[in-house]
């Protein structure tokens, strides 16, 4: 098979497709990876074909902009500056590759032009949602978007999604879409993020269905597989300075806002603050030095980046934003995690970990003392660990999450055959 894997988004987008296409690749299919500049290395490095979207400099630009992170609402337009670019340079790096009647698509939920190829050329595609929120169900409302949402009944649910997809996601987001659409000779759409986003062939949940159960309005084609991950190797790919800081004391605190943020002092200022207070050590994991104290104190250890599966078994807690990657890779290592969300859909991935017990929320700009507390409180719970161990039996047995994906992309190029036959 002819694999083409579009994904665009921070490192926890991009990863868990560069593992989906490793897996593909192991098997003999040959697969191109379409992505940002920025990840260029890490998708040779699994033995992949790299194509360019955007480059490192309009990705830098986007997690650089402040307005993306400070307001959800505000950010859904910031977010669209800076991905729609990407939508007419994807569609032209991947209509350049697409083999008719052989290729097979695949595109993260933002790859809005692996459906913009699919129309056009008539490959199938997969979409591949990585969180819940995608999925804008009135049966399983999201949590996030509006406040109490989740308490009402499912026809003002309905509602409510409608209003805002007219008025917010739809007029940011179609005017751009439905340009591009006209000139490739495809009708304009609407209801984009309830409705056309996904594939008619096939949408994949790359989350496991204890994590958010299947609405009966989602679509009808749509199936759950579990969290997939890169695996990193063994733990000597731990830098040995981090690994000494580790082992010179009792567990630390693993911190990080999220490897796409680049504007949280704050948050860095309130973890040292906590740690300082309760007495505990701190590593601070963010590719941007900028956002930590010029001179950090001798509690803490700053590393650009760090496996998360190898470095979550050796700390006592990790407090992060609610990325989906995350928040996966510490469920399966049993780590209690204290949830920080700038986006809605880091909250709704925080509340659902939070229902399994497995952590705490609190607002990234909340007072000192309220992070104080709030670890303090994650720390000495019982059973949040008791919830955290039993999780991470879940992931004790049963066939690994990019498995499972590449079965899906390989049984839809077995469907698509048996159309032709038929």
């Amino acid at each position: 098979m002819h694999i083409v894997i579009s994904s665009v988004g921070t490192y926890g987008h991009v990863y868990p497709h560069i593992a989906v296409g490793q897996t593909l690749a192991q098997r003999g299919h040959e697969v191109q990876f379409l992505t940002c500049e920025y990840f260029k290395e890490h998708v040779e490095r699994a033995g992949l074909s790299f194509i360019s979207v955007l480059s490192t400099a309009q990705y830098l630009a986007g997690v650089r902009d402040q307005e993306v992170w400070r307001n959800p609402w505000r950010g859904v337009r910031a977010s669209w500056r800076h991905l729609s670019p990407s939508m007419q340079q994807g569609y032209t790096a991947l209509a350049a590759h697409i083999r008719p009647g052989e290729s097979i698509l695949v595109g993260n939920s933002l790859a809005l032009w692996v459906r913009l190829a699919q129309e056009k050329f008539g490959n199938p595609a997969a979409t591949i949602h990585l969180s819940p929120i995608a999925l804008l169900s009135a049966k399983a409302p999201p949590f996030g978007i509006l406040p109490g949402l989740e308490t009402l009944p499912s026809w003002a649910v309905r509602i409510l999604l409608n209003m805002i997809e007219r008025t917010v996601s739809d007029p940011i987001i179609a005017p751009d879409l439905n340009r591009l659409r006209a000139s490739l000779d495809l009708p304009p759409v609407r209801s984009i993020s309830r409705t056309w986003l996904h594939s008619p062939e096939r949408v994949i949940c790359a989350f496991p269905d204890w994590f958010a159960a299947p609405a009966p309005d989602w679509p009808a084609n749509t199936v759950c597989t579990g969290f997939p991950k890169l695996p990193s190797g063994g733990p000597g790919e731990l830098d040995p300075a981090l690994l000494a800081f580790i082992e010179a004391g009792s567990p630390p605190i693993a911190f990080t806002p999220g490897s796409g943020v680049a504007s949280s002092r704050l948050f860095f200022d309130r973890a040292l603050g906590a740690c300082k207070a309760l007495g505990r050590r701190a590593i601070l994991a963010t590719p941007f030095r900028d956002q930590l104290p010029d001179l950090l104190p001798d509690f803490s250890f700053h590393t650009t980046y760090v496996p998360y599966d190898l470095l979550a078994p050796r700390v006592a807690a990790f407090v992060h934003a609610g990325g989906i990657g995350t928040i996966g890779l510490l469920l399966e290592a049993g780590t209690p995690q204290l949830f920080t969300p700038f986006t809605a859909e880091q909250t709704d991935n925080a509340m659902r970990a939070i229902a399994l017990g497995v952590g705490l929320k609190l607002a990234p700009r909340a007072p000192l003392r309220h992070w104080t507390k709030a670890l303090s409180a994650l720390l000495n719970e019982p059973n949040i660990r008791r919830s955290c161990k039993e999780l991470r039996q879940k992931f004790a047995s049963g066939r690994l999450a990019r498995e499972q994906i590449a079965d899906w992309i390989e049984q839809l190029n077995a469907n698509s055959r048996d159309d032709i036959r038929h």
